[in-house]
């Protein structure tokens, strides 16, 4: 008989809670309260783009001084470079391509920036070096 009772009980509890959650009106702040928190998003910064400096044309034995730039992703950038004409070097702090070009040709060149989150962004552009019929007159 006592769990007679306790199921009647349990029963005229749970019909009082569902008639106040169906009485409730819509929008109210008990609902909007009632519906689970939003997880946490994490923001991922977008990688490194790296600027074209378009094509270059040097003649054999000029110095070169050319600064390479990037946006986006998380500053500082480490650069390297691939496919550099004879001479020149590239500063993998600041990206700074220089140097004394030493041979002539055709080259396409590919700059790389990482980020510091370890994305990576690149670009490639031609490098010609033209020799000089004459370069000590």
């Amino acid at each position: 008989m006592r769990s007679n009772q306790s199921v009647a009980r349990r029963s005229a509890v749970l019909a009082v809670g569902l008639a106040a959650l169906l009485a409730m009106p819509v929008g109210s702040a008990a609902a909007v309260a009632a519906q689970p928190a939003p997880s946490s998003v994490a923001v991922v910064a977008a990688a490194p783009v790296v600027a074209s400096p378009g094509t270059q044309e040097n003649y054999q034995y000029d110095g070169v001084r050319l600064q390479m730039s990037a946006t986006g992703g998380t500053a500082p950038y480490a650069w390297s470079a691939a496919n550099l004409p004879v001479g020149l070097t590239i500063n993998p702090s600041t990206g700074l391509i220089s140097g004394l070009l030493r041979g002539s040709g055709t080259r396409t060149v590919t700059v790389t920036a990482r980020d510091a989150a370890g994305a990576t962004g690149s670009t490639a552009f031609v490098w010609r070096v033209i020799r000089d019929a004459c370069p000590r007159c």
